[in-house]
């Protein structure tokens, strides 16, 4: 970034931002909740709101990698320390890669177990193999990778905000 990179981001970034923050938290809850309900179509609505939610998680985070591109943006901000903002960029891609992968995967599943009639047609009942698919092992194996590095994201944010006092999450806000 140039001494000329804004010191916020873009309204349209912050909007994408939280968007994918509360797709994201609503679509673990329901997946959760999912892989409790019984093998049949009469409880299959929290099913049905989660593959919604991916589906629009994964527009989100194509139109929000997409406009990062291309929009400008605050320089990356700095701990002092060139491993740790190093690591920072690492995560921050690992982030967009992870959303992006748990959407593909999710779809891939889906197809596979043939969920989109069960689910949106309200017919049958799910595949007795469906926890044996390996597309449901990568997105069970993607979903706490997620949750680490978000957890190690919001983390960040607050050592940004309290310990170093650099009103970091002003940044992610709307306002001048």
């Amino acid at each position: 970034m140039t001494q000329n990179s804004p010191k916020r981001y873009h309204p349209l970034q912050v909007t994408l931002h939280w968007l994918t923050v509360a797709l994201v938290f609503a679509a673990f809850i329901f997946g959760k909740y999912s892989s409790l309900l019984p093998n049949d179509a009469s409880e299959i609505a929290p099913l049905r709101i989660h593959m919604m939610l991916g589906v629009t998680m994964l527009l989100v985070i194509i139109v929000r990698f997409t406009t990062r591109m291309k929009v400008p943006r605050p320089a990356y901000a700095s701990t002092g320390n060139a491993f740790i903002d190093g690591f920072g960029k690492f995560v921050h891609y690992a982030l967009y890669l992870l959303v992006f992968l748990m959407a593909v995967s999710g779809m891939s599943l889906s197809i596979q177990a043939g969920l989109p009639s069960i689910v949106f047609g309200g017919s049958g009942i799910l595949p007795t193999d469906f926890y044996d698919f390996a597309a449901r092992m990568l997105h069970g194996f993607i979903a706490p990778a997620l949750f680490l590095l978000v957890l190690l994201h919001v983390g960040a944010a607050f050592y940004h905000q309290l310990a170093l006092k650099d009103n970091l999450l002003a940044r992610m806000w709307y306002g001048k």
